[in-house]
C-alpha cells in the first residue's frame, strides 16, 4: 500500500512541475521580409516570445543555420509574465536572390527546441552602364572583349554571345570585318538605336575549323555614328575567340582503343629555383614525352597560361616508343611575382589523356 501511494505521490509530482513550470509561446515563429537591397547592409528581425508558465525560463543558446547570420538572446532567466527578445540579423552581401534562415532556440522549458525562420529575397544593386558595358568601342559600349567557347570536340558547333550598347544619343553602325574560317558573326551589319542593347550572335564551327588544341582567333567589329558631327564617338575593336578542341573518341571501336596511341612524360613537374630577377637571364630547363601507344600520336600543341614562359616542341608526331623533347623557357623579369607557380597544356590525339600538364614552380631571389 506505501509502494503505491508512493507511486501516486510521485506521478502528482511530475504532472504538477509540469504544469507549473516555465513555457515560451512565441508571437511568431516565421517572418517574411520585403525584397532587401544587397547593398544596404543587415537586416535585422526581433521574435518575440512570452513566458505563460509559472516558473523562470533560461535560453541556453541560439544556434543560426549559416554564418552570414547571428542571434542575440537574453541571457538572464526569463520571469513568468517577462518577454524574451530574440534579436537575429542576416547578412546580404554576395547572396543575390531568395534566402532563408532558420535560428534553432535551446531552453531549459518546455519546449525544449523551437526553430524561427526569417526568408525574403534580395536584390542586387542596378550596374550603371559603365559596370555593366565595360569594353568602350567608341560611343558604343560592349560588355565583353572576347568569347570564350572552353572545351569542344572536333565537329562540334556552339553559339555565344556578346552585348553591345549604344551609350549615346544618335543610331550607331556597327559592323564586322576580317570574319576568320569557321566562324560567323551575325548580325554582320545592323544599326542601334541610341539607348539601346543589341545582341551579337558569335558561332564557332569546329568542323570547318580543322584546328585542335587550344585556339585563338579575332574578328574586327567596327561602331560609327550614322550621323557625323554629333558629337557620338566612332571606335573600332579586336574581338577574341577561344576554344579548345579536341577529337571525338566516342565513336571509338575496342580495336581503336586497342591500338591508340599514348602519351607518356618524364616528368609532371619542373622546379626553377632562386631565379635572378636582375640579370635578366633566361631560365631553361627541359622534358620528354614519349608514345607507349601503337599508332602515331599527334602533339596538336603545347599552351602556357603564363606570359613569362615559352615552349618549344622539337617534334609534333611520334611513333610508337619514339620521344621529343620539350624545352621551357622561364623570363622571371615577365612577372611581379616572387613564387611561380604555374602550368602548361599539352593537347594530343591520346583518347585517355588529350590533355595533360605540367606545372612549372620556381622562386625568385
Amino acid at each position: 500500500m506505501k509502494k503505491f501511494a508512493t507511486f501516486i505521490f510521485i506521478t502528482w509530482w511530475c504532472v504538477t512541475t509540469a504544469i507549473a513550470g516555465g513555457k515560451l509561446e512565441w508571437v511568431e515563429t516565421r517572418h517574411s521580409v520585403d525584397e532587401v537591397m544587397e547593398s544596404h547592409g543587415r537586416v535585422t528581425h526581433i521574435f518575440k516570445a512570452i513566458n505563460t508558465g509559472n516558473d523562470d525560463v533560461v535560453i541556453n543558446r541560439v544556434r543560426a543555420s549559416c554564418g552570414c547570420s547571428t542571434a542575440e538572446y537574453p541571457r538572464r532567466p526569463i520571469a513568468p509574465g517577462d518577454t524574451a527578445l530574440v534579436t537575429v540579423t542576416f547578412n546580404p552581401v554576395g547572396r543575390v536572390g531568395n534566402f532563408t534562415m532558420f535560428y534553432t532556440v535551446l531552453t531549459d522549458a518546455e519546449p525544449h527546441r523551437t526553430t524561427l525562420r526569417l526568408e525574403g529575397k534580395v536584390k542586387a544593386e542596378e550596374m550603371t552602364v559603365n559596370e555593366k558595358y565595360p569594353v568602350g568601342t567608341g560611343s558604343l559600349k560592349l560588355n565583353a572583349s572576347s568569347v570564350p567557347f572552353g572545351e569542344m570536340t572536333a565537329g562540334e558547333k556552339q553559339t555565344a554571345t556578346i552585348e553591345a550598347y549604344n551609350d549615346s544619343d544618335v543610331p550607331m553602325l556597327l559592323y564586322t570585318e576580317d570574319i576568320p574560317k569557321g566562324l560567323k558573326v551575325s548580325p554582320h551589319k545592323t544599326t542601334v538605336q541610341p539607348r539601346t542593347v543589341t545582341v551579337i550572335k558569335v558561332s564557332l564551327n569546329t568542323e570547318i575549323l580543322q584546328l585542335r588544341g587550344y585556339t585563338e582567333t579575332n574578328f574586327t567589329l567596327f561602331a560609327e555614328p550614322q550621323e557625323p558631327g554629333t558629337g557620338a564617338l566612332a571606335g573600332i575593336r579586336h574581338i577574341n575567340v577561344m576554344a579548345t578542341v579536341h577529337d571525338d573518341f566516342s565513336s571509338w571501336n575496342d580495336e581503336q582503343k586497342r591500338n591508340a596511341p599514348e602519351l607518356a612524360l618524364n616528368t609532371d613537374r619542373l622546379v626553377f629555383a632562386d631565379m635572378d630577377t636582375l640579370s635578366d637571364v633566361c631560365n631553361k630547363k627541359q622534358f620528354v614525352i614519349k608514345n607507349h601507344g601503337n599508332n602515331n600520336l599527334k602533339i596538336y600543341g603545347i599552351h602556357s597560361i603564363d606570359d613569362c614562359i615559352t615552349v618549344n616542341l622539337h617534334k609534333k608526331t611520334l611513333g610508337k616508343d619514339e620521344t621529343t623533347s620539350v624545352d621551357v623557357t622561364v623570363l622571371p623579369s615577365k612577372t611581379d611575382d616572387n613564387i611561380l607557380n604555374t602550368y602548361i597544356i599539352i593537347y594530343c590525339n591520346d583518347p585517355l589523356h588529350y590533355k595533360q600538364m605540367v606545372r612549372i614552380v620556381g622562386n625568385k631571389k
